[in-house]
């Protein structure tokens, strides 16, 4: 807005009507289209807190999912720790009842080392797909903090989608 207008004085004394009515008009429209930018602004800024809160929660939920598939992780390495100890028990029995019957024996080792290499071989699968599911997760979430934190012309339903597809994995 203007802050020195100066209006042409009539003969009479006085400023010339129009030319005031004029200006007052023009002030009128200069404050609707500021009215109309700052409610565009308010709008825009109202809509961005609420991706920004929807993320955060997202963001939280993958970090529960992420510590819930490291507890589960655990839990298969204890498995995994147990089976072995197991093993270690039956052949110390075996070795203990096999004095009589050697042919017996063999085979109920033969048996059980395929058991447990069995189980050792599965869970083993088992940790490394796990393993490889949280780091690929640990990458995908640590990528859409960047972009949340850098705010790279990030568009919001981008990492809305890929935080969903993070999720789905995860579960």
């Amino acid at each position: 807005m203007k802050e020195d207008v100066l209006f042409k004085k009539t003969p009479f004394g006085g400023f010339d009507r129009v030319e005031v009515i004029s200006y007052i008009h023009q002030l009128k429209t200069t404050q609707q289209k500021y009215k109309v930018l700052l409610e565009e602004k308010e709008k825009s800024n109202t809509k961005l807190s609420r991706d920004l809160e929807e993320r955060e929660l997202q963001v939280s939920q993958l970090r529960k999912n992420l510590k819930e598939s490291e507890d589960e992780l655990n839990e298969k390495k204890a498995q995994i720790s147990e089976l072995a100890l197991e093993k270690e028990a039956l052949e110390k029995k075996l070795s203990e009842s096999s004095q009589g019957n050697e042919e017996y024996v063999s085979e109920t080792v033969r048996m059980c080392d395929e058991l447990v290499e069995t189980a050792s071989d599965t869970a083993k699968k088992l940790v490394a797909a796990a393993d490889d599911k949280l780091e690929d997760a640990r990458k995908r979430i640590t990528k859409a903090l960047e972009k949340l934190e850098k705010n790279e012309n990030a568009k919001p339903e981008d990492t809305k989608k890929l935080l969903k597809k993070l999720l789905k994995e995860l579960k």
